[in-house]
């Protein structure tokens, strides 16, 4: 077996040699992200097949039996079926309820396989301080919701260049250190599709990546913990869980619909108060989304860290929620609003909107 910088590298050229091909020839046929005045201020058509790139990776993976991942095969089949979804999305706009409707069958099968695998022999686990039975009746409603929400939640954060590539190599190095799994072909892969979206952006993950991304690493999270340390749960991924809340307080203060786009989200904050730049603010809310990941990990006061950059996360997140709702609506609006993503909250609609999911809006 190469070394592991070897294999590092063979990842990293496999992802630059594909993400070119699929850039050139695949995103004219339909997987192009276009600008337009109203919501995407990106300043060129850009290729929406980071995802696509990351999901090829992994099937070759799988295939040549070099994958690292320690999947069932319903964890493949959840896998697959939500990147297909998020692909046929990224192309045809699909109707949020649809893919909602999708990630709740993919959910349920999560769910009932995690039951049936890990539940054997356990009578109860501790959450947040309580002793809880592991009955169907509580424990499947709990991992159905956690398999159906993470991936919405990851696809949500998907907002300015490099955050969510980001926050999955965080997710990676965390995940992968407790689970033991040793992956250089991967993080070769993922720094090639993040070297081609920050701080420039070549191409988008898009739904592809976004919801394929969410679905693995709920999956890997429920490995990493599951009914052993649940709490850790909360901790890891924390910064989707904040930002979702974030969402759906402001919109429910204002009485805007949960399905309306809007500025609500955290990058969306950051970015108004960092003079508008995507660059600069990936790597703060990086470092501040990877704050309280050190709860699961064993560096030297890592509860001190994950404490701290809980009560920051959250800080940040009370602090955009009251500007948010006190903004006058008399508020000038100028072209230049530096919005990067506006995303549907699926399932959560009023009515379907009318603007496609997983549209980018970058400079």
């Amino acid at each position: 077996m190469p070394s592991t910088w070897i294999q590092a590298s063979i990842g990293l050229a496999w992802g630059l040699v594909l993400s070119w091909v699929l850039i050139r020839w695949v995103a004219p046929l339909g997987w192009m992200d276009h600008p337009n005045q109203k919501r995407k201020h990106h300043a060129r058509p850009t290729a929406r097949t980071g995802g696509l790139t990351l999901w090829a990776g992994i099937i070759l993976l799988q295939v040549l039996g070099l994958s690292p991942l320690r999947l069932d095969w319903p964890d493949w089949l959840a896998l697959h079926a939500m990147a297909f979804t998020g692909l046929l999305d990224d192309r045809f706009n699909l109707s949020p309820r649809y893919k909602a409707s999708v990630g709740l069958g993919v959910a349920l099968l999560l769910a009932v396989h995690v039951f049936q695998s890990q539940v054997q022999g356990l009578s109860h686990f501790t959450f947040l301080g309580m002793v809880l039975p592991t009955h169907p009746a509580l424990l499947c409603p709990l991992l159905l919701l956690w398999f159906w929400a993470i991936p919405q939640a990851y696809n949500l954060i998907d907002g300015i260049n490099g955050l969510s590539i980001g926050y999955a190599a965080l997710l990676l190095g965390v995940l992968g250190w407790n689970l033991g799994l040793r992956s250089p072909l991967l993080w070769g892969g993922l720094v090639a599709v993040l070297g081609l979206n920050y701080p420039k952006a070549h191409h988008f993950l898009g739904d592809c990546g976004a919801l394929m991304l969410g679905t693995l690493f709920a999956i890997l999270g429920v490995q990493a913990f599951g009914l052993w340390q649940p709490d850790l749960l909360l901790w890891v991924f924390a910064y989707p869980i904040v930002d979702v809340c974030l969402v759906v307080g402001i919109r429910r203060w204002k009485g805007s619909p949960l399905g309306k786009a809007d500025r609500s989200h955290l990058h969306h904050w950051m970015l108004d108060h960092l003079g508008g730049r995507p660059w600069r603010v990936t790597p703060v809310l990086l470092v501040i989304a990877a704050l309280p990941m050190l709860r699961a990990t064993a560096v030297p006061g890592h509860l001190a860290l994950s404490n701290l950059g809980g009560f920051l996360l959250v800080g940040l997140a009370l602090k955009a929620f009251l500007d948010r709702i006190t903004a006058t609506s008399a508020a000038p609006r100028n072209a230049n609003v530096h919005a990067q993503v506006h995303r549907e909250i699926p399932l959560l609609l009023s009515h379907r909107v009318g603007e496609p999911s997983g549209s980018h809006s970058r400079h």
